[in-house]
């Protein structure tokens, strides 16, 4: 297996390795406890339905630094510069989640190389969770 590409010279249309999480009882309560947010909704649900997983969980494991592929040199930093998100539906706690990143454009802006990432969550089922738009600068 050779060196993985360089994320940060990747180009429209190229994917990166995607990236599968279960989100168990324990750790949604872990995430719940570290962020202080303990709202029914998260805990046990609400009514009849069950617990579902934290947004911001969603963000931390759909960042582009997750997917196995992701690969940068020493020196090198991917600084996040812009973000538009799609909650499609909610997750329920004990999901099966797989996150898949798309790079859909590159651009240069005053010298610098910027990307636009595609980030789409789906359960395991394939019912999507969230879709994400990054937009990230290269810095080195």
């Amino acid at each position: 297996m050779g060196t993985p590409q360089r994320t940060d010279r990747l180009a429209a249309g190229d994917e990166l390795a995607p990236f599968t999480f279960e989100v168990t009882e324990e750790f949604n309560e872990n995430y719940l406890h570290a962020v202080e947010d303990f709202h029914p909704r998260y805990m046990t649900g609400e009514g009849d339905e069950p617990p579902i997983i934290h947004a911001g969980l969603l963000f931390n494991f759909s960042n582009l630094t997750r997917s196995p592929s992701f690969s940068l040199p020493a020196g090198i930093a991917a600084i996040h510069t812009h973000e538009e998100a799609t909650f499609f539906a909610p997750a329920p706690v004990g999901s099966t989640l797989t996150v898949s990143w798309k790079i859909t454009d590159t651009f240069e802006k005053r010298g610098r190389l910027y990307q636009v990432v595609e980030a789409l969550i789906t359960t395991a089922d394939g019912k999507q969770v969230l879709r994400r738009v990054s937009t990230n600068i290269y810095m080195g």
